[in-house]
């Protein structure tokens, strides 16, 4: 039986290799986007900061509290349930 469900919220609880380069650090959060054998393993998106776009059109950096922002998407990796909490 799977220990995460679609659409859970997870963290990482390791520093983990992205295949787009660079690391996402332990403490990263993430959401279950695919589940693959029942569980054996997960397509988890990865989130980086917050995010919004200027009147021209340029990507800065915002608070959680921006109605207008968003959270940046770090990248997509399959992970492994000890790797996520």
């Amino acid at each position: 039986m799977s220990k995460f469900q679609m659409f859970d919220s997870v963290t990482l609880n390791q520093d983990i290799q992205l295949h787009s380069g660079g690391i996402a650090p332990q403490g990263t959060d993430g959401v279950i986007v695919e589940i693959f054998k029942d569980g054996e393993a997960y397509l988890v998106e990865l989130f980086g900061g917050w995010l919004k776009f200027t009147t021209e059109g340029e990507m800065i950096e915002a608070s959680q509290d921006d109605p207008k922002s968003f959270r940046d998407t770090l990248d997509v990796e399959t992970l492994y349930p000890h790797q996520i909490n």
